[in-house]
C-alpha cells in the first residue's frame, strides 16, 4: 500500500472541505466512483479496472448480469476501507438503480432501490413528514451497502440500520430474486453478510414521524466517565465517546430526540464544526504526531477543544459527510469489557508511538443486547461496545493496525466487515461467530453454488 505523508492528508482533507461547501454539499471528493472504466473506494486506497462495468438500471438487468457472470462484484458508494468490492471480473455500480419503489404512508413504509443514498432517503422521508429513525454517521452510503456491513449507530435502546427494515429483496447467485423478512434465514445472510449470498436490490424501511435531535459535545475527564458508565448510558437516548491517547480528557457526544425548535443556522454551524475537527485532525494533530511531541502536549491541547450544543433535524445531527482523509478498524467486544479493552488498545498506540506512527483516536459506540437480524454482524446477540480506531491515512498506520487486529484475537473481538481487517481469516470468524459462521456458509452455498459473488476478500473471511 502507498505511502502517504503528512502534507497529502492535510491537503486532501482541506481540498474535500472546501468542494463540499463550493458545491453546496453537493460533492465530495472522496467518494467512491469509476472514472473512465477504472474504480477507485472513497479513500483511493484501491483502484483497479474491471474486465467488464455494468450500471443496471432495473431489476431484470441485474439478474441477467448475475446469470451471465462468472464473477462479480457490486458497490454503491465505495466507502469501504478494504478491498471487498476489488473484482478482476465483473463490477456492477447500483448508482443508476436507486430511488424509491413504493409508499405506504399508512404504515409510515417506503420502500426503495438498493442503491439509494442515505442522503436521498432521509430527504424523501422528509418530504412526506417521515424520518429514518436509525441512522449511521456517513450519508453518503447507499442502503444496499450499510445492510451488507450490519452497520450501526449507538444507542441505549437501539443501534441498528437493520432493526428498521421490514423486509428485502435479495438476488442471489442463481439468478432467482427472493423476498425475505425479519426471522427469516436469507434476511440474516444478508444483513452484514457483505454481499456473498445475494445483491440487495430493495429495502422497505420502517419510518417515524420527522424530529429534531439535541446534539450536544462536551469535554470530561475519564476516570470520572468510566466510573460512571452505566449511569451516562441510562440517562442519554444516544451516546458515544472519543478516547484520546497521551491524556485522560476524554469527549462525550450525545443525542436525545427533543421536541425543541431548531438552532438559529444550526446546519451551517454544523457544517463548519465538522470541517473544524477534520482540519484539525489533519493539520494540528497530524502535526503533532508526526513532530513527536504528543505525549508532551497532548493533554494541553485537548484543553482547548470546545464542546457544542445544537437542534438539528434527526438526519442532520445522526449522520454527516466525511471529510477527514482515514483509515479505520473496528471490532465489537462484550460490553462488560469496554474500559480495560479500551484503555489496552490506547496503550498499545501508546507503547508504539514514533514519528513514523499517525495521529490515533477510539471512538466508542455502544449497541443492546438481543440483536437477532445478523449471522455475521459484530453486534449479534451480546450487547457490546464497539472500538473504532480511527488513524490519519498517512505514514505507518498499517503497523499499528497489524498489532491491533492480533490483540483483537487475544481479546475476542468480533471484526466489522466494512472497515481495515487486512488479517482476518476464516479461521478467526469460525472462532468468533461459532454455529452463526457455519449457518451462514450453509446458506452461502445454497444461494451461490457456483461462487459467483465471491474475490479474494470473501475466501479469505469465508473459505474454510
Amino acid at each position: 500500500m502507498k505511502r502517504r505523508g503528512y502534507f497529502a492528508v492535510g491537503l486532501l482533507t482541506t481540498w474535500n472541505v472546501v468542494l463540499y461547501a463550493v458545491t453546496g454539499g453537493r460533492y465530495i471528493w472522496l467518494e467512491g466512483r469509476v472514472t473512465n472504466g477504472i474504480f477507485r473506494n472513497w479513500l483511493r486506497r484501491f483502484s483497479y479496472r474491471p474486465e467488464r462495468l455494468a450500471r443496471p438500471a432495473s431489476e431484470q438487468e441485474i439478474v441477467e448480469l448475475i446469470k451471465s457472470a462468472d464473477q462479480l462484484r457490486v458497490f454503491g458508494a465505495g466507502h469501504s476501507f478494504n478491498s471487498g468490492i476489488a473484482t478482476s471480473a465483473t463490477l456492477i455500480s447500483l448508482d443508476r438503480y436507486c430511488g424509491v419503489v413504493a409508499k405506504d404512508l399508512a404504515k409510515k413504509q417506503v420502500t426503495f432501490k438498493g442503491g439509494t443514498r442515505i442522503r436521498d432517503i432521509a430527504d424523501t422521508l422528509l418530504a412526506d413528514g417521515l424520518a429514518f429513525a436509525a441512522l449511521p454517521s456517513h450519508d453518503a452510503q447507499s442502503i444496499a451497502g450499510i445492510l451488507s456491513t450490519d452497520v450501526h449507530g449507538t444507542g441505549r435502546d437501539w443501534g441498528f440500520v437493520s432493526e428498521h427494515v421490514v423486509r428485502l429483496k435479495v438476488a442471489d447467485g442463481n439468478g432467482v430474486v427472493d423476498e425475505c423478512a425479519p426471522g427469516d434465514d436469507l434476511f440474516a445472510a444478508a444483513i452484514g453478510g457483505i454481499g456473498a449470498v445475494g445483491i440487495i436490490i430493495e429495502v422497505t424501511v420502517q419510518a417515524v414521524d420527522r424530529f429534531n435531535v439535541a446534539q450536544k459535545v462536551e469535554l470530561a475527564e475519564l476516570p470520572a466517565v468510566e466510573a460512571n458508565l452505566d449511569a451516562l448510558l441510562q440517562q442519554h437516548t444516544h451516546l458515544s465517546l472519543y478516547l484520546f491517547p497521551f491524556t485522560e480528557r476524554c469527549q462525550i457526544n450525545t443525542w436525545e430526540p427533543t421536541e425543541k425548535k431548531r438552532s438559529f443556522l444550526g446546519d451551517f454551524r454544523e457544517f463548519l464544526s465538522i470541517s473544524v475537527d477534520a482540519l484539525l485532525a489533519a493539520w494540528m494533530a497530524g502535526l503533532l504526531a508526526r513532530s513527536g511531541l504528543m505525549p508532551k502536549v497532548s493533554r494541553a491541547a485537548h484543553r482547548l477543544k470546545r464542546g457544542s450544543n445544537l437542534v438539528l433535524e434527526s438526519n442532520k445531527a445522526y449522520n454527516r459527510s466525511i471529510y477527514h482523509l482515514h483509515q479505520e478498524l473496528e471490532f465489537a467486544i462484550p460490553y462488560e469489557d469496554t474500559m480495560p479493552v479500551a484503555r489496552r488498545f490506547l496503550e498499545l498506540y501508546e507503547s508504539m508511538y514514533s514519528r513514523d506512527l499517525p495521529y490515533t483516536f477510539l471512538e466508542l459506540r455502544f449497541t443492546p443486547a438481543g440483536h437477532d437480524r445478523t449471522l455475521l454482524g459484530a453486534g449479534r446477540d451480546r450487547r457490546s461496545v464497539w472500538l473504532d480506531l480511527l488513524c490519519n491515512d498517512s505514514h505507518d498506520f498499517e503497523r499499528y493496525y497489524a498489532a491491533a487486529e492480533a490483540l483483537m484475537r487475544e481479546v475476542g473481538a468480533r471484526p466489522h466487515l466494512g472497515k481495515y481487517g487486512r488479517s482476518i481469516t476464516s479461521a478467526d470468524m469460525a472462532k468468533v461467530h461459532g454455529d452463526s459462521y457455519t449457518r451462514f456458509l450453509e446458506l452461502k452455498a445454497e444461494h451461490d453454488p457456483a461462487g459467483k459473488f465471491t474475490n479474494e476478500f470473501t475466501n479469505r473471511l469465508l473459505q474454510p
